[in-house]
Formats: structure tokens, C-alpha cells, sequence
């Protein structure tokens, strides 16, 4: 029938498709990392030979850096909110205290651990709560838990140490499978879990949106405050996790005063990682990458005998760099194109970039017109050739208004010159 709608509509693609480029890969912040990497590996190499090549040196270098791992994707998930948690040091040992009271009573090992890293979620609940639903800052909330926390492990175990924890904690972190420390190869299946959490899951889109604009994910539809505390909760419970690394390369034994220092070390390695602090940006490719490179670059200066309070000024000194170093890039070569090649005429630079973006697109469209199949020959040959055109007629538009405003800007530098004079 004539008024009948017709139903079968071709549906638009509006899925965006990048094809990887090798160029844009080798720049991008994870490749830096990896060759911040190498090139620690080859300052140990150049100074220590011998050590760096002896058996299990390597193996070892990775186990003292491997203790942090979990706080380090834990914290991932909390800087992409836009928030920040202070107390995953003291949640840590909160946890281990749990656990080893728990052994220590006759409880099954098992149990102690279960035991242990829900009371490490139960603290990131209760950080949350606050965080999230009363609204407070997350940096106060989690410096007043830390406290918090870390206190009431003194008070109840006072100077005592723990002992009595799961035999296999010494093993996860001092054990290696075919030369490979199992620590490393736990955190990677942590963070290929983290990969699709974050990168790949509906809860991953979410945490993105919340940190770029919190506002507008609740106008979207996302319970902001729901999101928010499972996080918390998430950190919570991987603190309990790291309690099991972090025990197991103390020997087998906590005391109240462990673990000082850790929360920082864990943000700056997710900094490092390209994680940004403003929330919204950041991969979980980055911090793996970074851990390994604060593991190297503490065992390094270690060796090079450099004293433990003068190794946290390099570290932190070279933190600092790694992280200003793409925006200082980025800074850096706009200002010079602006002054070398725009003359310092943002009219100039405003249409060499506008005109740069027309003719890719233009570009752009002659490749895909040359795999179209769909046309004949002399369509192809006629769309191609109107596309040449426009190019050639934009880039010819183009330099002769930069010739234009550039003579116009000399002369009118010529004019102040001479009234400059005059005066």
C-alpha cells in the first residue's frame, strides 16, 4: 500500500573505528614508560653486571616492588572518580591485623583470609558512606580514617607482632614458576581483571563519566552515590588482597607501624601510570607498567648507594618530571609553531589549523573513494578529482591570506616602529 511507512531503512554506523598506527603507538605514554623501563635496566646493567646477571636478581628486583600492586589497581578506580584515598595503608594493616588474629586464635587459614580482606572492604564502606552519600571531601574522609584505622591496630596490638598467618603468603611473594615470581604473575591476572572492569565493562564507562563531569552522569542516568561507594569498597577489599603480599614479604609478620608510606607510593605510581587526578583519564596498562618502574628504579639506587631519604628525593624528583613531561610537550611545541611559524599571528595559526583539518578530511574521503567498489571507474576517477581540486584550491586560499595578514602585520610593526621613533 502507497501509505504504507517504509520499514527497512538502512541503519546508520555511528561506531567510531581507529585502525592502529604504529606512529600515534610508539609515543603513547605506555611506550615511554616501557622505555623508561630499559633504560633502568641498562643503567643496572652498565654499573652492576655481574649482580644483574646473576641468578634470581631480576626475579628479586620484581618481588620488592610487587607488595604494592593490588593498592596500585585499587587506586586506579578511585582516581578515575576524581577522588583519592589516603587510608589504603592503614586499611591494609587493618586487614593483616584481622587476619593474623584470626590464625593466631585457631581459626582455618582460609577463613582468617576471607576474614581479613572483608574487613579491609568493610573500611572502604565505611570511607564511601562518607564520600559518597554525606557528601564529604574524600581526601578529609580518608586521612581521618587512616588515623582512624592505624590506630586502633596500635591499640590492640600495642608493640606485639603478629606471626601466625597463612603459610602460603610467604609463597606468593617469594616464589618464582619457571623463573617467573608468582607475585608478578598474580598481579597480571589482577590486572587483566582490571582491564575489563575498567576499559571494557558498562561499570568502566561509568567511572569515566562520573570523573569528567559527576553532574552530568547523574542527569544521565548513573547513580553517582551507588558508583562511588562500590569503589570504595572495591579498594577496600584489594587492600585486603595486598595484605597477603605485603605480610608475605614481611616473613610472615605485622606489627602496627608496617606499611607507613605505602598510599603515596601507590598514587604516584597511578600517576606515573598517566592516571589522572582530576578523574576521567587513564588506562590500567599505564600503573602495571609504572610498578614494575618504581620496583627498578628503587633497586637501582639501592645498589648505586644512594641512601634511603636521598632515594625518596630522586624518585620523587623523577616522578614529577615523567608527569610534566607531555604537558610540557605539548606546551612547549604550540608556543614555538605559534612564534617560528605562525609568526606569533593566532589568525594565521586559527586558519593554517582549520585549513589542515579540511584538507584531511578531504584526504581522507579520496582514499575511501578509492576502495569504494560500488563505483565505476569514471565516478571514482571524477570524485577523486574534485576532492585534488578542493585541496589544491583550500592550501592556494590559505597561503595567500597568510601572505596577506603577514604583510599587513609587517607593516603595521613598521608603523609602530616609526611612531615609536618619532616620539
Amino acid at each position: 500500500m502507497s501509505g504504507e511507512k517504509n520499514t527497512n531503512v538502512p541503519v546508520r554506523d555511528l561506531s567510531v573505528k581507529q585502525g592502529f598506527k604504529l606512529s600515534k603507538f610508539l609515543v603513547s605514554w605506555e611506550m615511554v614508560l616501557i622505555y623508561i623501563l630499559i633504560l633502568i635496566n641498562l643503567v643496572l646493567i652498565a654499573t652492576r653486571t655481574n649482580l644483574y646477571f646473576a641468578p634470581g636478581t631480576i626475579q628479586a628486583i620484581i618481588q620488592s616492588g610487587m607488595d604494592v600492586c593490588p593498592l596500585v589497581l585499587g587506586m586506579i578506580l578511585i582516581l578515575m572518580l576524581g577522588d583519592i584515598d589516603v587510608s589504603v595503608a592503614s586499611t591494609m594493616i587493618f586487614a593483616s591485623m584481622v587476619t593474623g588474629l584470626c590464625c593466631q586464635s585457631g581459626m582455618p587459614a582460609i577463613i582468617g583470609v576471607v576474614l581479613g580482606i572483608g574487613a579491609g572492604a568493610l573500611c572502604g564502606a565505611f570511607n564511601g558512606f562518607f564520600v559518597a552519600y554525606i557528601g564529604m571531601p574524600a581526601v578529609i574522609v580518608t586521612i581521618a580514617t587512616s588515623m582512624l584505622f592505624r590506630g586502633v591496630v596500635k591499640i590492640i596490638l600495642d608493640v606485639n607482632v603478629l606471626k601466625v598467618f597463612p603459610s602460603f603468603y610467604t609463597t606468593v611473594a617469594w616464589t618464582n614458576i619457571a623463573g617467573i615470581p608468582l607475585s608478578l604473575i598474580l598481579f597480571l591476572v589482577m590486572g587483566a581483571g582490571f582491564v575489563f572492569l575498567l576499559q571494557k565493562s558498562r561499570f568502566g564507562r561509568k567511572l569515566y563519566i562520573i570523573g569528567n563531569n559527576p553532574t552530568c552522569a547523574q542527569y544521565s542516568g548513573i547513580d553517582v552515590k551507588k558508583t562511588k561507594l562500590i569503589v570504595f569498597v572495591i579498594m577496600g577489599a584489594m587492600c585486603g588482597v595486598a595484605s597477603i603480599f605485603f605480610v608475605g614479604r614481611m616473613g610472615g609478620s605485622v606489627s602496627s607501624t608496617m606499611g607507613t608510606g605505602y598510599e603515596m607510593t601507590a598514587i604516584a605510581i597511578c600517576v606515573l601510570g598517566g592516571v589522572s587526578t582530576n578523574g576521567g583519564k587513564g588506562k590500567v596498562y599505564g600503573p602495571v607498567i609504572a610498578t614494575l618502574i618504581m620496583a627498578f628504579l628503587t633497586y637501582t639506587l639501592g645498589l648505586l648507594e644512594v641512601d634511603a631519604n636521598s632515594r625518596k628525593i630522586v624518585t620523587g624528583f623523577i616522578l614529577i618530571i615523567a608527569v610534566l613531561i607531555p604537558n610540557v610537550n605539548r606546551e612547549l611545541l604550540a608556543s614555538m609553531k605559534l612564534k617560528f611559524i605562525y609568526k606569533g599571528n593566532k589568525n594565521i595559526e586559527a586558519l593554517n589549523v582549520k585549513t589542515a583539518a579540511e584538507v584531511k578530511a578531504l584526504k581522507e574521503s579520496i582514499a575511501e573513494a578509492k576502495k569504494d567498489t560500488s563505483l565505476n571507474e569514471t565516478d571514482k576517477a571524477s570524485k577523486i578529482k574534485k576532492a585534488e581540486d578542493k585541496i589544491d584550491s583550500l592550501q592556494k586560499k590559505c597561503k595567500k591570506q597568510t601572505e596577506l595578514w603577514l604583510r599587513e602585520q609587517r607593516e603595521d610593526e613598521k608603523k609602530a616602529k616609526e611612531r615609536f621613533a618619532a616620539k
